[in-house]
């Protein structure tokens, strides 16, 4: 197509067929020559233009009724996070409830600590009220028997026992401290002869009397468990290990007064089964175990005439 303008005589060729651009100097009507025809250039534009027109109207139409297709159905994506901001709230007033009750656990623990803590320092304050009391009596029951032992070293045996013997509340007590050692089986012997035997001590007050009464130890001048020191008693476990029985077939029980470790049973042939007393400095520990053919002092008993 060959276009030419008049006004210029300019010529262009497009693919062999002549275009020609005619203007007039006066005026006139611009035209297209196609072929042997020739067209004027401004209808064929608002042809052209009316055409595009009706091509992007047509175009919107489409692109507003899709997007009326996609806005008016459901999208998973917005639902799924709705869903999420739903949950999450949820969570919130969960987390909200959580921390309201851990608030309220945290004040009534530390209300229970408290009461704890004082229900502590009460016990703590009855239980030295108790060691006190405790303190005390044992301190009362240590005078009365020391009382108790004055006043029968001075009644002596008040002729409710035999020469030689001294008094203590029920009993009278024989200590061979002029006689010769024996072993603990020859000790009983000779207190049955004197129609008593071995000492019984079944009372704190009988304990301290004794303490009070028989003579003291230094234990730095001689061991105190070498084999000839202290004084038997009527007690022994030669017939059942640790099961230790009064002369009088009593079972020993609760009230012992047994010093620091013992018995112990020492001895490369552990037969120590013989009890025997030693005073020291604490009256309520003065027995230990030793062996029974051991010779030592002995201590016998006998209800007063």
């Amino acid at each position: 197509m060959d276009i030419q303008t008049m006004n210029s005589n300019d010529d262009y060729s497009m693919d062999g067929k002549s275009l020609q651009h005619n203007t007039g100097n006066n005026g006139s009507m611009r035209t297209v020559r196609v072929g042997s025809r020739s067209i004027p250039l401004y209808p064929l534009a608002i042809v052209c233009l009316g055409l595009l027109n009706a091509v992007l109207m047509l175009t919107a139409i489409v692109i507003g009724v899709y997007c009326g297709k996609v806005s008016g159905g459901s999208n998973p994506y917005q639902i799924t996070a709705q869903a999420l901001i739903i949950e999450v709230k949820q969570i919130q007033i969960m987390h909200t409830e959580a921390v309201k009750a851990q608030e309220e656990v945290r004040h009534t623990l530390e209300t229970e600590l408290g009461n704890h803590r004082q229900l502590k320092l009460q016990l703590e304050q009855v239980k030295a009220l108790s060691d006190g009391l405790q303190v005390q009596i044992e301190t009362l029951q240590m005078e009365k028997a020391t009382l108790t032992a004055d006043s029968s070293d001075i009644l002596k045996s008040c002729g409710r026992c035999q020469s030689g013997w001294l008094l203590f509340n029920t009993s009278c007590y024989f200590h061979s401290v002029a006689q010769p050692s024996k072993s603990w089986q020859d000790s009983r012997a000779d207190c049955i002869g004197r129609g008593a035997d071995l000492a019984v001590i079944d009372s704190m007050e009988e304990q301290v009397n004794l303490f009070e009464y028989l003579p003291k130890r230094d234990p730095s001048v001689r061991p105190w468990w070498s084999g000839q020191v202290g004084v038997w008693i009527g007690l022994t476990d030669i017939q059942t290990e640790d099961n230790w029985v009064w002369v009088n077939n009593v079972t020993l029980q609760n009230e012992t007064y047994w010093i620091g470790g013992e018995p112990n049973n020492h001895g490369a042939s552990g037969s120590e089964d013989c009890a025997a007393l030693m005073n020291r400095r604490n009256p309520k520990a003065t027995w230990y175990d030793a062996r029974c053919q051991d010779n030592k002092e002995w201590l016998c008993e006998m209800e007063p005439n």
